[in-house]
């Protein structure tokens, strides 16, 4: 080999080295499990309606105020349904875990088949961050019945469809219909009349992706469809995201 060879070698053999050390370095992506803590709707007793103008006080996220704009012939409550009160989905190598699963229900049932339209809206005392907040709808159901219709879950921000997590075995899968700041969540089967499995939809869990100081959901329903919606918090994320902020602001003052 000449001296010019060898020159020319051993850089390139260096680049390589430090290219395999990277490679290794950086490995296969970590599973990590994330804690959902879903929005407590105490001290309302199950059964009974939430007060519109509720404020509820969450630690680590501060209070989140509830409203809501619903047909008056609407029955509303705080609900839950012991098979999803605990449970999880994977998503890629993560896992999202929850143990206090309950919900909104809604439900009418004079008039026609519909479908009527509500809304819940989730306001927070500051912004949290993307990523941090999660929606969470169950039991929509579809038919083919009186000309057809479907209930949905639908919110105007962007949003990852993490998976459902099947306590009931019964009930339909959720088909998730992502958009640009939008997404809406439905029953992916139907049939005639209100059976099972087009009655119902297992606990479907979207990850809101945008940074956000309240939550629309916008709840639009088939007569004798109870259905039910809730948020949660990982809050690990918040918590952090306001340590990082803070050590931006101290940073400034040194």
């Amino acid at each position: 080999m000449t001296i010019r060879e060898r020159f020319i070698t051993r850089p390139s053999l260096h680049a390589l080295l430090g290219f395999l050390s990277l490679a290794l370095l950086a490995g296969p992506a970590l599973a990590v499990t994330v804690p959902i803590t879903w929005l407590d709707q105490s001290p309302t007793a199950f059964g009974s309606p939430v007060p519109n103008g509720a404020v509820i006080n969450v630690p680590g996220v501060g209070n989140v105020t509830v409203t809501y704009a619903i047909p008056a012939h609407w029955t509303h409550s705080r609900a839950q349904n012991p098979n999803f009160t605990a449970g999880n989905v994977v998503f890629g190598p993560d896992t999202y875990s929850w143990t206090n699963y309950e919900y909104f229900s809604t439900i009418f049932t004079p008039g026609n088949l519909g479908p009527e339209v509500g809304t819940i809206t989730y306001t927070f005392a500051g912004t949290l961050p993307a990523g941090s907040v999660f929606v969470g709808p169950i039991g929509l159901g579809a038919t083919t019945s009186f000309g057809g219709g479907t209930s949905t879950t639908r919110v105007l921000q962007n949003g990852t469809y993490l998976g459902d997590f099947v306590g009931d075995a019964s009930f339909g899968a959720s088909q998730f219909i992502g958009g640009v700041g939008n997404f809406t969540v439905m029953n992916s089967v139907t049939g005639a009349g209100g059976a099972d499995p087009w009655w119902n939809t297992n606990l479907a869990v979207v990850r809101v992706d945008d940074a956000v100081s309240s939550i629309t959901v916008i709840q639009t329903q088939l007569r004798g469809d109870g259905i039910g919606v809730n948020i949660g918090f990982a809050l690990d994320q918040v918590v952090s995201e306001e340590a990082t902020t803070w050590g931006g602001v101290k940073s400034l003052f040194r």
